[in-house]
């Protein structure tokens, strides 16, 4: 399971009844983190709620059978940088087609941004910055 104290104080709630004797281990986001200390770099929040959120969709079997380690939730953080690193083939005509659309979305972004009186939002800012590196990969 994961979620929140809260969220799964529910669902225990639900699962058993309230004198079902039960043990219970928790992995935090601190936990997760010295876990993954050796890994560089150093997972960020995002990172390491993946993690959190992958160890909580194992089913129940599995987890009984092998247990999370703090080598397994390194390896489920390795796991998910290739995962978000890897690399693809797209034709270049639909790659320039959703860059250009993409890129009118930011500039609308932008003009939202400037009639309300306030400056471009960082993320766009940073969006920008990659359509611009989509742009140059496109051009090479």
């Amino acid at each position: 399971m994961y979620g929140t104290r809260e969220e799964l104080c529910v669902q225990l709630e639900n699962m058993f009844t309230f004198d079902e004797p039960l043990t219970l281990l928790v992995w935090t986001e601190e936990g997760i983190s010295v876990a993954c200390r050796e890994n560089q770099p150093e997972p960020d929040v995002a990172e390491i709620r993946a993690v959190m959120k992958a160890i909580g969709a194992m089913t129940m079997a599995d987890y009984r059978r092998e247990g999370v380690t703090n080598s397994d939730v390194s390896e489920l953080l390795a796991r998910q940088r290739e995962a978000a690193n890897r690399l693809i083939s797209v034709p270049a005509s639909l790659l320039s087609r959703v860059v250009r659309g993409y890129e009118r979305e930011l500039e609308h972004r932008t003009g939202q941004a400037w009639e309300a009186g306030r400056p471009e939002p960082e993320s766009v800012q940073a969006a920008r910055k990659d359509v611009y590196a989509l742009k140059d990969a496109l051009a090479a």
